[in-house]
């Protein structure tokens, strides 16, 4: 049972809507399985309301900056005589 008040709105449209389905499944996604949701949803909630409409997300296959391999160096000092 929701305690906060607007979870009990969203748990009173979500029976309302689901009065419309034959049948329906609810299935818990543990916490660590749900990573990404949770991050898009806390990133939500700390946008400024003018830009709630949409959140760009884009997927990195790989680093933007590569790795470069070291280079051998060698020192050389000047005998300043």
């Amino acid at each position: 049972m929701a305690k906060n008040p607007r979870m009990i709105l969203y748990l009173d449209k979500v029976q309302e809507l689901l009065k419309e389905f034959p049948t329906f499944t609810i299935q818990q996604v543990p916490r660590a399985e749900n990573a990404h949701a949770d991050t898009l949803a806390s990133l939500g909630s700390a946008l400024d309301t003018k830009f709630k409409s949409s959140i760009p997300v884009e997927h990195v296959d790989r680093p933007r900056i590569e790795e470069i391999e070291p280079i051998d160096t060698m020192q050389i000092d000047e005998d300043p005589s």
